[in-house]
């Protein structure tokens, strides 16, 4: 072999080197980005779990206070039907008909009781505004 062909395989033998290292390096970064990668992965479903457990008990609070004011809604109804019995309807219209007997002009006693039952009817619709 002469010299030029001596260092004609020494410099392939060098570029040889080099082109190794290259690829051990280019293994490497592989190698550590695989690695970021998975880490970032955990750590974007670990956020991820932790929104949707801010989220589920969202939910939750909105489920409750749904169930509450639901009833709530069906406790004033049950009131307003059971404050109107069977009995009230007919004892109103028979008080139609004992105004309707009676003489046109309004005694005291009636005008109190008038303002009586109005005065109640005002407190029942006070109590039915604190619940809203």
């Amino acid at each position: 072999m002469n010299m030029s062909e001596t260092a004609s395989l020494v410099q392939l033998q060098k570029r040889r080197t080099d082109l190794e290292n290259e690829l051990s390096s280019a293994t490497q970064r592989e190698a550590a980005l695989e690695k970021e990668l998975e880490k970032l992965e955990e750590e974007l479903a670990a956020e991820l779990q932790e929104k949707i457990k801010a989220r589920n008990t969202a939910v939750e609070r909105l489920e409750s206070t749904k169930s509450d004011v639901e009833k709530r809604l069906r406790e004033l109804q049950e009131r307003s039907q059971s404050s109107e019995t069977p009995e009230e309807p007919l004892a109103k219209e028979a008080e139609a008909e004992e105004q309707q007997q009676e003489p046109a002009e309004a005694t005291d006693t009636d005008l109190q009781a008038q303002q009586t039952e109005e005065t109640s009817e005002r407190h029942k619709e006070d109590k039915k505004r604190k619940w809203y």
